[in-house]
């Protein structure tokens, strides 16, 4: 299915002409499936011993599959209030500095004497620096990591190189300082550009501010440029969305994130400080703010690419959705070369498909302890069944691709999907009633209005959430 050349406006409008359909599949505790399953199904049982066994079980039956090197910085100048990321706050650069020169190096240092003893030679074939802000290193910091990078990362096989970017923190020079270092990507948080909104969210920027830096020297540099959006902040309506895709359109990024802001003050306090004097958007008015998103994206020429993504149609990651490839996973959607995943920096999270998963500690403190030992610092990891590793497969084909094709899955697995999800199918009929879904003898389509609740729907395949799927009493 061509979910792009399928996907009409009017048809997915029907999600607002319905709010008693909203009531009704509107789950509470519904996951992004950035991986699955998710990290609260981690053990913490899986520490050092696990995670090093892991590397040396799976890349003798992997050697040539492409793998991304994650790195995690911790640090921003300023606190954003719908922030989630794993981050501290602070001023004092030597506290950034005693981070990468003594741990981050340290865990690097590891890591490589561990591969090289053990003759792991990963194919690695793209880097991606997020926080936290990477674009807190100075430039003696950064080409520092470059510099120690290179010695167990051929910088010639690469294919993107992604630096996540504070546009209130770096200019041109340094977009091009990053392109000396050998980034190729540039992905920056924009979330909003509505001065209200930006206000309530504690991050102000304009569109003035992101132009000037995108110019016709950097936009050469850099083929692909990702904005990330936030969908669901306060004092967030159909004008003030309308008004920031103007923007965004005028500034022409080649991809987009518009993802769903995630409201949980009960981890983090500060966000409280987001709806000090208006409330978060609900459910059904978070759809007319994405709803209009998407419609302006579409007509000023971009296509959709998965659940909250969208891309021009030249643009690698459009081209990845029509042969199937794009993956959404915790970068967002992507275009799915490197699935695989080793991460390092406090609370990076990795991956060996179809086999493991696996996170460092959050906390500094427990972070700097381990590595302080010589240790490796694993905080919890996963050793995915054949069962997890289907079931993950069907919530990515949902979650990008909008259908289940019941044949690939039967070729890749050995298992007749009919009879392996006959729980799951039979559950799906609710859905189809209320014109969600379309099951055939092949398939399961999701209809323009059913990719509004595909992340419901992908709950549905879920083993470790046992919620109800839909309020049986609307």
């Amino acid at each position: 299915m061509d979910t792009n050349s399928e996907y009409t406006i009017s048809d997915s409008g029907k999600i607002l002409e319905n709010a008693n359909l909203i009531k009704k599949y509107h789950a509470n505790l519904v996951y992004d499936y950035t991986e699955y399953p998710t990290k609260g199904n981690w053990k913490e049982t899986f520490g050092e011993k696990e995670y090093l066994n892991c590397i040396l079980d799976w890349y003798p039956k992997n050697k040539t599959k492409p793998v991304l090197f994650y790195v995690h910085t911790p640090f921003c100048e300023q606190l954003c209030n719908f922030c989630l990321c794993s981050k501290e706050i602070t001023q004092n650069y030597d506290r950034v500095k005693d981070y990468l020169y003594n741990y981050l190096s340290k865990e690097l240092d590891l890591l490589e004497n561990f591969l090289l003893k053990n003759d792991v030679k990963f194919n690695y074939k793209e880097i991606y620096f997020g926080g936290g802000s990477p674009t807190y290193y100075k430039e003696k910091e950064f080409e520092y990591l470059i510099n120690r990078l290179k010695k167990f990362i051929d910088f010639k096989n690469l294919g993107d190189f992604t630096v996540e970017i504070d546009p209130r923190r770096v200019d041109e020079d340094r977009l091009l300082f990053y392109h000396e270092m050998g980034v190729n990507r540039l992905s920056f948080g924009i979330q909003d550009f509505d001065p209200g909104v930006q206000e309530e969210i504690n991050r102000p920027q304009s569109p003035d501010l992101v132009h000037k830096l995108l110019t016709d020297k950097v936009r050469k540099l850099f083929p692909v440029i990702n904005f990330d959006l936030l969908i669901g902040l306060p004092r967030q309506n159909i004008n003030t969305i309308t008004q920031t895709i103007k923007h965004v359109v005028d500034l022409k990024p080649t991809q987009l994130q518009t993802m769903y802001v995630h409201y949980k003050p009960g981890t983090r306090k500060y966000m409280i400080k987001m709806v000090r004097n208006e409330p978060m958007l609900d459910f059904y008015d978070r759809k007319a703010v994405f709803q209009t998103a998407s419609k302006k994206l579409i007509d000023a020429g971009y296509t959709r690419a998965g659940f909250e993504s969208y891309a021009l149609p030249n643009d690698p990651l459009a081209s990845s959705m029509k042969d199937k490839q794009a993956v959404y996973n915790s970068l967002g959607t992507q275009k799915g070369e490197a699935t695989n995943f080793i991460a390092v920096g406090s609370s990076a999270h990795g991956v060996l498909n179809d086999d493991y998963y696996f996170q460092n500690f959050y906390e500094q403190p427990l972070y700097r302890k381990a590595l302080d030992e010589n240790k490796f610092p694993i905080y919890r990891g996963l050793k995915l069944s054949e069962d997890d590793a289907i079931r993950r497969e069907v919530i990515r084909h949902i979650r990008t691709f909008f259908n289940i094709e019941f044949d690939y899955f039967d070729k890749k697995y050995s298992k007749n999907f009919k009879k392996y999800f006959e729980q799951e199918l039979n559950r799906l009929k609710s859905h189809e009633s209320d014109g969600l879904v379309t099951i055939n003898d092949n398939n399961v389509i999701l209809s323009p209005l059913g990719e509004h609740f595909s992340p419901q729907i992908a709950n549905i395949f879920d083993v470790y959430n046992d919620q109800e799927f839909y309020n049986k009493s609307t």
